[in-house]
Formats: structure tokens, C-alpha cells, sequence
């Protein structure tokens, strides 16, 4: 066994790090999971809104999760065990991990408004040049599931409804809420810009925090790389002599 302070110090840290590296596998496969087969989800993004390229992100976070989970726990028991086969998968299964989360990081900036744009070609063609009153009742409700959520009205435009003004979920008060304009109908109101302007916005927002998360996380990995090998060449010393 590996002896001396520094290499207790390591391989508890490398532990530890594992630990939480496998605990954040499991949110990930648990949030994955949940966008899947989570009604509410399933209402806005399926068929009826032709949004289904959604799920394919889920399943990128499935696997993510699982994977994550598998080399936090060969980690775990490679420092415990002080295991060579177990830190050498470990090392270089995390460097695939930091490669490829790296990567990712940089595609998600480089690439941010392409999600905005399938979003944008997904409402168009669900729409089909039609008024949202004249689908069936399943597309109005999950438009009006995404204007609740997004704080919106329509999809491409706010007269996507023939009648915006009769919808709860679109008027707003021009007075007291920001992104509100008048529209000419009977009665006159005032509605919410529409949805796939907040979307993307949204959508902006977001990525530029996940693509920092997993840049943030690959850097983090290459600590763990690091114990992991300073771990081994203690086991590989001992051994030799």
C-alpha cells in the first residue's frame, strides 16, 4: 500500500473528489431522466410542436450521468483499494470525459444561436401557416403551456392567435410589465412579446452558464487526473521496490 502523508493526503483527496464526481453522475442521470418522461415536458415538446430534437439533449444527459457515475465509482474504489487497474481506467476515462466536455463547452458557445434557430424552424412548421385557434386542442393547450412558462404570446408572432387578446396567458399590463405592447383588436389590450423571442433569450442565457459548467468541471478533472497518477506512481514505486 501506498504509505506517507502526502499520499494519504492524495488519496483521500482523490476519494472525495470522486465521491462528488459520482453524486453529480447521478444528477445528471436523474435530470435527464426526468425531462424525458415528465408529462409537462412531454406536452410542450412533442409531437404537436414538432420540438422532439429536445430529447435528444436528454438522452446526451443520460448517458452523460451514467458514465460519470461509473468512473466517480472506479475512483472511489481505486483510492480506497489503491487498485492500479482501477486508477489507470479511471485516469484515462476521465481524460476521454475532459476531452470530450471540453469540446462540448466550446461547441455550445460557438453554436448557441443554431438551438434558437431549430426552435424558430420547429414553431414554423408546426404552424403551417395557420392560426393557433384552428388546431386541435392538444397544440392549443401546449402553446398556451409555453406562454405560461415563458411569460409569452404565440410562437413566432403574437398574431399566431387570430384573437390574442382573449387569451389569459397573453395580455399583460402596459403599464407595470416590461415587455408588453398594444394591439390593435376589439376589446384593445396589451400582450407579451412572443414566445420564441423569449426562447431564445432564454436559451442564450442558459448555454453560456452550461458551456461555463462544463468548461469549469473539465478543468476540475484534470486535478483528478493528477492524484490519480501521483496515486499510481506511489502504488508502482512500493511495488518495484
Amino acid at each position: 500500500m501506498a504509505e506517507g502523508c502526502c499520499a494519504s493526503i492524495i488519496k483521500t483527496l482523490l476519494f472525495i473528489f470522486n465521491f462528488i464526481f459520482w453524486l453529480a453522475g447521478a444528477v445528471l442521470l436523474g435530470v435527464g431522466i426526468w425531462l424525458r418522461v415528465d408529462p409537462g415536458v412531454a406536452q410542450v415538446v412533442s409531437g404537436e410542436l414538432n420540438m422532439t430534437w429536445f430529447y435528444n439533449a436528454c438522452y446526451v444527459l443520460i448517458a452523460a450521468g451514467a458514465i460519470t457515475m461509473i468512473v466517480g465509482f472506479l475512483g472511489c474504489c481505486g483510492a480506497i483499494k489503491e487498485s492500479k487497474c482501477m486508477l489507470m481506467t479511471f485516469a484515462i476515462l476521465l481524460g476521454l470525459l475532459f476531452v470530450i466536455e471540453l469540446a462540448a463547452g466550446i461547441l455550445a458557445i460557438v453554436y448557441k444561436d443554431k438551438v434558437g434557430e431549430y426552435a424558430r424552424q420547429s414553431f414554423t412548421d408546426a404552424l403551417a401557416g395557420e392560426n393557433i385557434e384552428s388546431k386541435n386542442d392538444d397544440f392549443k393547450n401546449a402553446v398556451r403551456s409555453i406562454q405560461e412558462k415563458f411569460t409569452c404570446c404565440g410562437l413566432t408572432a403574437t398574431n399566431n392567435w387570430a384573437l390574442p387578446c382573449l387569451e389569459s396567458t397573453c395580455t399583460c399590463n402596459i403599464l407595470t410589465q416590461t415587455g408588453c405592447k398594444a394591439v390593435i383588436s376589439v376589446p384593445p389590450c396589451a400582450v407579451h412579446q412572443p414566445c420564441l423571442t423569449e426562447f431564445e433569450s432564454f436559451l442564450a442565457n442558459n448555454i453560456i452558464i452550461v458551456a461555463g459548467v462544463a468548461l469549469a468541471i473539465a478543468i476540475i478533472q484534470i486535478i483528478g487526473i493528477c492524484c490519480a497518477c501521483v496515486l499510481m506512481r506511489n502504488i508502482y514505486g512500493e511495488t518495484i521496490a
